[in-house]
């Protein structure tokens, strides 16, 4: 019989704990599910027993499992497996090849869906797609995942027309001459499309499956699900049926997509504290609300303090931008132990939610809410202090900050230079004693990656890239700060710090192994470097 005192398995290599009592280890032995010893090597040893596995990695560097602040999990892996790969540097001529062939290569299929296209200049339009297919519905999602290119089947499918353009405005729905829909939409409008858009459990299953696959190869041991009704309402009940079935490795935490300026948000948040009550499980679990209170720069409908540069009397869209019921909503998440990460690009957004968060604070006396901010495109000074003063997440775009040609002209054209060097600051919330993470968006931003956090973290743009990339030389960070945005903050951020975030005894054997050392090795060889083991509740989930 194996001595209850012996590990189970015992990892060997250069540890990096993410503790700072003990940051570094040659050892991490593990019992069960649960880290049972860090330390010397020599140590570690004694714990082992005929049973016990040994996995020596050498000089390779084990890291706690990295955790993502922000991204879409159903809605990765659905793009991978049901819908046309779109082209982002592709016009639009070129993209509806693509959609002719997908159409082609899958005749059974009744609802066409494409994902990646890049909104040019001129708007699409229905006609494009209308001379390849008009018999079936097809809707496209642009690379930012906030507008979509429609057929006329799809337009009517949907019930965008002309009451559409009365309830939503022609700056979500562009119209033509004749004030007609032109079959490009944008903000509300999508998300109505994606609520009346159905996909199956069986095809989430493998969707979450797939991503689950991707997540583990690249060291992610756990994720936040920023809106897992957004590609669909099953997505929730395709983890619960995996769960059931054994088939989660890793840890999802939630946020359920709010109705924008809902006027029921007491109610909506009684529905959220039942549901988690019934499907929050090990490696699931519903958190909070996720809501959006604007779009995006390049769309057009980031909502800014001042004009588009480009659209003088025009700032953008606002969607819950509604004070009252902002606060209604965050204090109904208080009430019920959850709280709200909110979508927030243009500084007048960031602004309203930061002063809401605040105001619940002050008023229920609760500020360990830990309520998140994503994105954080545009922020002014006084909205930083107040994201650190009051213990808000800013849940920032530390992968995002990179500069390219194309993007400098668009921001300076539309929002104007001052943003387009003050974008995406990392190193002011930090300064304002903030928990910072670092999110992907992933798939809405191709990006997600650990090695490409700590090197646009520490130096503002891929090594491999020459310093024309480097937006903001003052933002940069240290490489143990870039650390913790994917690691012990974002444990943070979810109140799972005595759990996960770094490798501590007692706290859950979440695990990864990489071939390169973050914290000492030159920059260049933390861009290409591989993940070779990632191990989960002390198991072994995936190797190179």
């Amino acid at each position: 019989m194996t001595d209850g005192r012996k590990a189970d398995l015992i990892i060997l290599g250069n540890v990096i704990t993410m503790d700072d009592r003990k940051p570094s280890a040659e050892a991490v032995a593990v019992k069960g599910d649960r880290i049972l010893y860090v330390g010397a090597a020599e140590v570690a040893k004694k714990l082992c027993d005929a049973d016990t596995k040994v996995y020596d990695f050498g000089t390779n560097t084990i890291y706690p499992g990295f955790l993502e602040a922000h991204c879409h999990p159903g809605g990765a892996g659905y793009m991978s497996i049901g819908v046309a790969q779109l082209q982002r540097e592709a016009d639009y001529e070129a993209n509806v090849r693509i959609v002719k062939e997908y159409i082609d290569a899958n005749p059974d299929i009744e609802d066409i869906h494409g994902y990646g296209f890049t909104v040019l200049e001129e708007k699409p339009t229905a006609a494009m797609l209308d001379a390849i297919c008009a018999d079936k519905p097809i809707d496209l999602t642009d690379l930012n995942g906030h507008s979509m290119w429609l057929n006329t089947a799809a337009l009517k499918k949907y019930g965008i027309d002309r009451s559409a353009v009365e309830k939503w405005g022609t700056d979500c729905v562009e119209v033509d001459e004749n004030g007609d829909p032109t079959g490009y939409i944008a903000e509300n409008p999508v998300f109505h499309v994606r609520a009346h858009s159905t996909v199956g459990v069986d095809i989430l299953k493998k969707s979450l499956l797939m991503w689950q696959d991707f997540a583990l190869s690249m060291g992610y041991t756990g994720v936040y699900n920023a809106g897992v009704n957004i590609t669909s309402d099953n997505e929730a009940l395709a983890y619960h049926a995996l769960e059931k079935e054994g088939l989660l490795k890793h840890y999802t935490f939630a946020g359920r997509m709010m109705d924008d300026n809902t006027e029921t948000p007491e109610e909506d948040i009684d529905k959220l504290a039942a549901e988690a009550a019934e499907h929050n499980s090990r490696h699931y679990r519903i958190i909070g609300a996720k809501t959006f209170c604007d779009g995006t720069v390049e769309a057009h409908t980031a909502w800014m303090i001042d004009d588009y540069r480009d659209q003088p009397g025009y700032k953008g869209i606002s969607r819950f931008d509604d004070p009252d019921k902002i606060v209604r909503l965050v204090r109904a998440c208080e009430k019920h132990g959850l709280n709200v990460h909110v979508h927030a690009i243009g500084n007048q957004a960031n602004k309203l939610w930061a002063e809401c968060f605040a105001q619940v604070e002050e008023e229920t006396g609760n500020f360990d809410m830990r309520n998140a901010i994503a994105h954080l495109q545009c922020v002014e000074p006084e909205v930083v202090r107040r994201i650190g003063e009051y213990n808000i997440i800013p849940v920032a775009g530390m992968l995002w900050v990179m500069l390219s040609e194309g993007e400098r002209r668009q921001t300076d054209d539309y929002i104007g230079p001052k943003w387009t060097k003050r974008c995406y600051p990392i190193k002011d919330f930090l300064d304002a004693g903030a928990a910072l993470c670092s999110h992907s968006d992933f798939p809405v931003s191709p990006a997600f990656t650990a090695p490409g956090t700590i090197c646009l973290g520490v130096s503002g743009k891929n090594p491999s890239l020459d310093d024309s990339f480097i937006r903001h030389p003052d933002q940069h960070i240290s490489r143990m700060d870039a650390m913790k945005a994917i690691t012990t903050n974002v444990a943070y951020s979810w109140h799972q710090e005595h759990e996960m975030g770094s490798l501590e005894i007692g706290k859950l054997a979440n695990i990864t192994v990489f071939d390169s050392d973050f914290l000492r090795d030159d920059l260049a060889e933390v861009e290409t470097a591989k993940c070779l083991a990632t191990f989960v509740d002390g198991e072994l989930v995936y190797k190179a």
